[in-house]
C-alpha cells in the first residue's frame, strides 16, 4: 500500500484547469489543497456526497473532464450512487477512491486508525463499481499502477473508477490540517471561487451580481 500524500501530489501534476475536481471532508482535500488547485476545485464536499456531485457536474457538463477523489467511508455512505453512474454511464468522469479501510486517517486521529470501514473486511470497492455497470474499475496498490490508471482514466471515456489501496492512516501526515488553511479557503468561499471558476471557463453566469 501506499501513502494517500504521495498519490495526491502525483495526480496533481497530471490534471489541469480544464478539468474538474471534486474532494469530500476528510484528509483528501487539505492535501490537494496543498497541490495549488484548491480555489479551482470544489473541496469539502459532505459526507457520501463526492462522487453524486461530481457526477452531476459531469452530466451538466459532458464535454468536460470531471474527477470525483472520494475516500472508502464516504463513497460506502452513499454507495447507491455507482449505481446512477452505471446507469448514466457519463463518459467524462473519472471517480478515484483511496482507500485506507478505516473511518479516521491521522489529524484528531493522532495517527491511529479508526473504526474499520468494510473494505477492511470483505468489500471490494472496484468489483461493487463492476457490478453497478461501470465496466473500468480496478484496484491499484503501487504508485506506479497508480500513475498508469490515472493517466488512463484522463486519456480515454469513461466512466472509469480507480480504487487505490493506501495506508491505514496518513504517515507523515498526522496533524490537524485545518490549522494551516490560509485566508479565504473556508469552504463558503470554496463554493464561490469554484463557482468562478465554472463561469470563466464556460462562459456563462452562475452568480448573481448584486441586488440582495
Amino acid at each position: 500500500m501506499v501513502n494517500r500524500a504521495d498519490l495526491i501530489s502525483i495526480f496533481g501534476e497530471m490534471v489541469n484547469d480544464e478539468m474538474l475536481v471534486v474532494t469530500p471532508i476528510g484528509s483528501t482535500t487539505p492535501l490537494w489543497e496543498r497541490t495549488g488547485r484548491g480555489p479551482t476545485s470544489l473541496t469539502s464536499v459532505s459526507l457520501g456526497m463526492c462522487t453524486p456531485t461530481a457526477l452531476g457536474l459531469a452530466l451538466a457538463l459532458p464535454h468536460r473532464k470531471v474527477i470525483a477523489l472520494d475516500s472508502d467511508g464516504n463513497l460506502i455512505l452513499n454507495l447507491c450512487s455507482l449505481g446512477t453512474v452505471g446507469n448514466e454511464r457519463p463518459k467524462n468522469l473519472t471517480i478515484i477512491v483511496f482507500d485506507n479501510g478505516n473511518y479516521l486517517s491521522g489529524g484528531p486521529g493522532k495517527g491511529k486508525p479508526g473504526m474499520p470501514t468494510a473494505t477492511a473486511g470483505n468489500m471490494d470497492l472496484a468489483a461493487v463499481g463492476r457490478g453497478c455497470g461501470i465496466e473500468k474499475a480496478s484496484i491499484v496498490r503501487t504508485e506506479a499502477e497508480f500513475k498508469v490508471a490515472a493517466e488512463k482514466a484522463l486519456k480515454e471515456d469513461g466512466p472509469s473508477m480507480i480504487v487505490a489501496k493506501i495506508d491505514p492512516v496518513d504517515v507523515r501526515q498526522t496533524k490537524n490540517f485545518r490549522e494551516d488553511r490560509g485566508p479565504g479557503q473556508d469552504t463558503r468561499e470554496n463554493k464561490y471561487s469554484f463557482a468562478r471558476h465554472i463561469e470563466r471557463l464556460e462562459n456563462i453566469k452562475i452568480l448573481k451580481r448584486g441586488g440582495g
